[in-house]
């Protein structure tokens, strides 16, 4: 089984961040467009066992990539609700 650490990780933050801005759409599209630009814009980390994910887990802990991917998404969360691209009802 492979794992995209950055996805994962990614995925966890973002849920984080949007939970300061209920204001925005948190729609599944939305989110899976927020989770697209963010993901475009840093590199896939792989890992296949249960050692690798708790190395990448560790690593990602570390300060400023863990405020490099806050920038990343918050502009992200800022694009794309600015222009959503989902139905409107």
């Amino acid at each position: 089984m492979l794992i995209n650490m950055t996805e994962y990780i990614v995925r966890e933050k973002l849920d984080k961040l949007l939970t300061d801005f209920p204001e925005i759409c948190q729609c599944e599209k939305c989110k899976d467009d927020m989770l697209a630009v963010i993901l475009n814009q840093l590199p896939a980390q792989y890992v296949s066992t249960h050692k690798g994910e708790l190395f990448k887990r560790i690593q990602a802990s570390g300060m400023q990539n863990g405020v490099d991917i806050d920038i990343i998404s918050l502009r992200a969360i800022q694009l794309v609700s600015a222009s959503p691209q989902h139905e409107t009802e």
